[in-house]
């Protein structure tokens, strides 16, 4: 059985990829003075888990006045995380077993406004896949975070749509601009996929992404296991086309 890929020497190979370089959110690795660092340079703060899924083990952090943040998220078991703190409470919170001289893995990520014309937070999903050695991509969808906390996270409550219904109603971008960025998101994906793939062996990714003010394209994080039950109910279309490719993989892995 694969080691699962971290968060962090997944960003670390990203890094390496010229192309996939200038679409990375700043990231570190956890410690409580790089959170302090990241609290004061930017207005948002993600902080996630470095091997957890499904949207556990994820906060947001924003500042609220004086020396006060908000900490938003779930926790690791997925308990909802809603509370105003000092960063020193937020460290306990986040490491309550230090102390011991134990520590849990987190990296701290620059937050992107990726959100919608109503500030609603937003997702992108590309799935890419290596079918004989070609990465393709099989489907993209994009998802809208209605909670606060802004977790895209289908698990946590996000809700998924074809990419034709997030340009058009949330994001208010005209039809002709359309296929420029959606090319660009599946280029970016792409490179990303090739560049885990090289490093982690796996015949699919699931490039999470998200568009800031400019509609850039800044990664999230690539899942080197992603489902395909999203696409059933989103596009019955591309659902069968992720289906038939992996038909058509082979037992090798470039």
């Amino acid at each position: 059985m694969k080691n699962a890929l971290g968060k962090l020497e997944q960003y670390r190979l990203l890094q390496s990829n010229p192309l996939v370089h200038e679409h990375l959110p700043d990231t570190v690795e956890y410690t409580k003075e790089n959170l302090v660092d990241f609290a004061n340079r930017y207005p948002v703060v993600f902080i996630k888990h470095d091997t957890s899924g499904q949207g556990r083990g994820v906060y947001r952090l924003v500042k609220e006045r004086d020396h006060l943040y908000s900490l938003s998220g779930y926790s690791l078991q997925g308990k909802e995380v809603d509370q105003v703190m000092e960063i020193d409470e937020i460290h306990k919170t986040l490491q309550p077993f230090e102390r011991f001289g134990r520590t849990r893995p987190y990296i701290i990520q620059e937050g992107i406004n990726s959100v919608s014309v109503r500030g609603q937070h937003i997702n992108i999903r590309v799935h890419v896949q290596h079918v004989n050695g070609t990465p393709v991509v099989g489907g993209v969808y994009g998802s809208i975070a209605y909670e606060e906390n802004a977790i895209t996270n289908i698990c946590r409550g996000a809700f998924a749509m074809p990419m034709r219904l997030l340009f058009f109603i949330f994001l208010k971008v005209k039809k002709e601009e359309q296929q420029d960025i959606l090319n660009k998101l599946m280029e970016v994906s792409i490179a990303a996929a090739e560049t885990i793939v090289k490093n982690h062996p796996c015949r699919e990714c699931g490039v999470d992404l998200g568009l800031d003010e400019n509609l850039k394209p800044y990664i999230f994080e690539v899942n080197t296991t992603p489902g395909m039950e999203d696409f059933a109910r989103i596009d019955r279309k591309m659902w069968k086309q992720i289906v038939e490719n992996r038909k058509k993989m082979t037992d090798s892995v470039t």
